[in-house]
């Protein structure tokens, strides 16, 4: 299974459209279905389940990762592999192997190696509606606090941002 993070809004931002097409070409290519936001767009006939949202209320990285691990799970897959910005994986990574670990399976994780053709500071887009991923020096600040924050109040944090 992949799961797709979004990195910004809306769909047609240039991180957007590349996560998109990453995430649609492995999927075609290993015949596997996606997890992701309604931010990334993926091509027809690829078997999409998305998180729930509401637009313009993006779901945190840490809701997104459990959800995907909870979908594995029910599906039966042992294979996670995260299609993410360079900027976010750490954190998409790192967020996906917790979930993981919270519960308690044994869901072997990868990164889609095509995330490195992209230098890391061609992620950001000025033209994005979420602030944080304008450019690499907003994107570092919240990203530094989310680093120094113990991962229990961060994951009580994140489980806050949105409830359905």
């Amino acid at each position: 299974m992949i799961v797709a993070f979004a990195f910004g809004a809306p769909s047609h931002t240039l991180s957007n459209q590349r996560i998109a097409q990453i995430a649609s070409r492995k999927a075609q290519e290993l015949h596997i279905s996606i997890y992701t936001q309604l931010d990334v767009r993926i091509e027809p006939d690829i078997e999409v389940r998305r998180v729930k949202e509401n637009p313009g209320n993006p779901p945190s990285t840490w809701r997104i990762a459990r959800g995907v691990v909870q979908l594995a799970e029910q599906q039966g897959f042992n294979e996670i592999l995260i299609v993410a910005a360079k900027p976010h994986l750490p954190r998409a990574l790192r967020d996906v192997e917790r979930a993981v670990r919270e519960a308690g399976k044994d869901i072997k994780i990868r990164v889609c190696e095509e995330i490195e053709q992209y230098p890391e500071d061609s992620w950001f887009c000025p033209d994005s509606t979420q602030d944080r991923v304008r450019s690499k020096k907003k994107w570092d600040k919240r990203e530094k606090i989310f680093k120094l924050m113990p991962f229990f109040i961060y994951k009580n944090i994140a489980t806050k941002v949105m409830r359905y």
